[in-house]
């Protein structure tokens, strides 16, 4: 009988004391709970044998390069682009071209066919109107460090995906002539930490909103309607000036995985348009896909044009990031 794991972040600290399956796909993911559970029961479904190990994005790619010398993954799939770009600089990669590949619009892509995107994921500022009336709603990242939201939005623990990267649409204002953050940009984010409430995991998160302490949410598009839903309250999205920081979450098969037919055959089934848009429908991503979005629902071929866009050459970024963030814990947070 096949058999389709998914392990939370705190098992997977110690996945390693485990002999693995043999005859399973091992899939490193930050997807986790209900998409998680989506994914396991899809794949089994079409046939293939995986084995999910969840957990933060920053968490994995920790995790990524300690099995450098004994790799575990065989595929990753959902991580952000900085993450993927520096794991497929660092050789963990191999390149592999899914039939849906052909039709990726090019930024999707990179010219070595090893991560392929497919989803649209806008990093959101948003806010409460019940809470918090439309005039008075930021319209910016920069100006969440005014006085009258202190203590109105959360930033979440750095080893996420989402905290990362929004962090990275702040800091990138900032460069100076050199490609380095300014000190500007630097007592920027000391005043948006001072001025926040700091959440070091997605329940304590919830919880400064279920207070009713927060109110503008700091957060990936299908995050924010999540977090409403489980609120029962209504949200807006802002369409913020300077644009909004648009990450897309890429696959690739490991350089040394034993399962390479598998790991295609995973690879071809997830992209595909069929199963892009059904996870649309279920989730409300948004695919980057052609085809799959032309067979998303109505409300995620909206989305796709809720807010512009922030300039940002996250490959650029991928090699600053680390430092960023490790600067980020070790004085400021």
């Amino acid at each position: 009988m096949k058999l389709a794991l998914v392990v939370s972040s705190a098992v997977i600290a110690v996945a390693t004391a485990f002999p693995a399956l043999a005859d399973a796909l091992t899939i490193y993911s930050p997807q986790g709970g209900e998409r998680a559970a989506w994914i396991a029961e899809q794949a089994k479904a079409a046939g293939h044998d995986i084995k999910l190990l969840n957990a933060g994005g920053g968490e994995l790619f920790d995790r990524l390069l300690a099995e450098r010398n004994n790799p575990q993954a065989d595929v990753v799939l959902g991580m952000v682009d900085t993450s993927m770009a520096l794991l497929k600089k660092e050789g963990f990669f191999q390149s592999y071209s899914p039939p849906w590949a052909k039709d990726l619009p090019a930024r999707y892509k990179d010219a070595e066919d090893m991560v392929h995107k497919f989803w649209q994921t806008p990093i959101v500022l948003a806010y409460y109107p019940d809470r918090m009336a439309d005039a008075e709603a930021p319209k910016s990242w920069l100006d969440l460090t005014r006085d009258e939201y202190k203590g109105k939005y959360v930033i979440g623990a750095t080893g996420g995906q989402t905290t990362r990267m929004y962090l990275a649409g702040i800091l990138v204002r900032f460069l100076d002539a050199d490609g380095e953050v300014s000190d500007d940009g630097w007592n920027f984010l000391r005043k948006l930490y001072a001025h926040a409430i700091i959440a070091n995991d997605a329940d304590s998160q919830t919880e400064a909103f279920k207070s009713g302490g927060a109110s503008i949410d700091l957060n990936w598009l299908g995050g924010t309607f999540k977090l409403a839903k489980d609120l029962g309250a209504n949200v807006k999205v802002i369409d913020t000036e300077g644009g909004t920081p648009i990450i897309s979450e890429g696959i690739a098969i490991m350089a040394k995985t034993d399962h390479l037919d598998e790991a295609k055959a995973f690879v071809d089934w997830w992209g595909s348009a069929d199963v892009m848009a059904a996870y649309a429908a279920k989730f409300g991503q948004v695919p980057v896909l052609p085809e799959a979005l032309a067979k998303s629902p109505a409300a995620v071929q909206e989305n796709a044009k809720l807010v512009k866009a922030q300039p940002i050459d996250w490959d650029a970024i991928a090699p600053k990031l680390d430092g960023w963030l490790q600067k980020i814990e070790l004085e400021i947070r």
